[in-house]
């Protein structure tokens, strides 16, 4: 493995202009006045969540008042990874032929908690790429705690949430710092031997985990959610939610191994899986499920990119 961080681009080049190495991120970062708002839709889809009473028909009605989602929604559903036959016309049809309530209701949230936080489509962070990790997740997440215990299985909404949303830092440094994010993206790129987050420490002083916690918290999502975004590259935090995070740091370790996500090249302790009660073979099974599923999980990722 490569120990040298190569600092220039793929053709040669300098870092841009005003990109210093190392860059005084935290320091930008103090600065910064403010963070964009959780958009009005997220926090109807929030309501949703917090109404016991709330069925398919609510759940569309709501994500209907946003035409965008509702065009990820029906195209999700209708993509290649589910292969329905039938014709997906309405939010409604997403949740009860294809989806289900929990299922959409996640993906929802997470979309639009995303929407403000348009980035480059291209490159190891590009939102492209990123998608990839977070649908890969969103399934080999649920496959392996349905191998735990069923004492210490986890509740399915935060194993699907924690997998769309836990690298959302990479958005917020696209959203806020474009030069250090086009940067970061380029050596990350070149620099395909050596791990993402390693890069970002040396590069800005600064990892996504601590960015995306911070807008977490700004935007008062539920603490299991926080917890994974910031610990999530942490195999030894033990605080709350540290089951939901080590299913991630799991998940990103076994998905690098396909050559996907942040988490190439990083090795997974072998106390993680016995504090999961998880046997390695089993997870190498459900690597290899994912692995045979990856070219639909592709084609939904590009299908989610397009209209973002």
């Amino acid at each position: 493995m490569h120990t040298e961080l190569t600092t220039n681009t793929a053709h040669g080049q300098q870092p841009a202009h005003g990109v210093p190495l190392p860059i005084a991120m935290r320091e930008a970062v103090a600065r910064i006045k403010g963070l964009p708002t959780l958009p009005a839709i997220a926090q109807r889809i929030m309501q949703v969540a917090a109404d016991p009473l709330a069925d398919a028909a609510k759940l569309a009605e709501t994500i209907e008042l946003d035409p965008l989602l509702t065009a990820q929604i029906i195209r999700w559903a209708g993509s290649p990874l589910y292969a329905y036959r039938g014709k997906i016309v309405s939010v409604k049809d997403a949740i009860i032929r294809v989806l289900g309530f929990d299922f959409v209701l996640n993906a929802a949230l997470s979309l639009a908690a995303l929407k403000p936080l348009q980035i480059s489509r291209d490159g190891a962070l590009g939102s492209q790429a990123l998608w990839l990790q977070a649908l890969a997740s969103a399934r080999l997440m649920q496959l392996l705690n349905n191998r735990q215990p069923v004492d210490q299985k986890l509740p399915g909404q935060e194993i699907f949430a924690a997998a769309l949303i836990h690298n959302i830092g990479f958005q917020l440094l696209g959203h806020a710092f474009h030069e250090e994010y086009d940067y970061l993206n380029k050596i990350v790129s070149t620099n395909v031997s050596l791990s993402v987050v390693s890069i970002e420490q040396f590069a800005l002083d600064v990892d996504h985990g601590l960015l995306g916690a911070w807008l977490m918290r700004t935007w008062a999502m539920p603490k299991p959610l926080i917890d994974v975004v910031y610990h999530h590259h942490n195999p030894y935090y033990r605080g709350d939610n540290y089951r939901l995070n080590l299913i991630t740091f799991v998940n990103d370790c076994l998905l690098g191994e396909l050559g996907l996500g942040d988490a190439q090249h990083v090795d997974c302790p072998d106390e993680v899986y016995t504090d999961l009660q998880l046997a390695k073979t089993d997870c190498l099974n459900a690597l290899d499920a994912i692995s045979a599923q990856l070219d639909s999980i592709k084609q939904t990722a590009e299908l989610l990119t397009a209209a973002v």
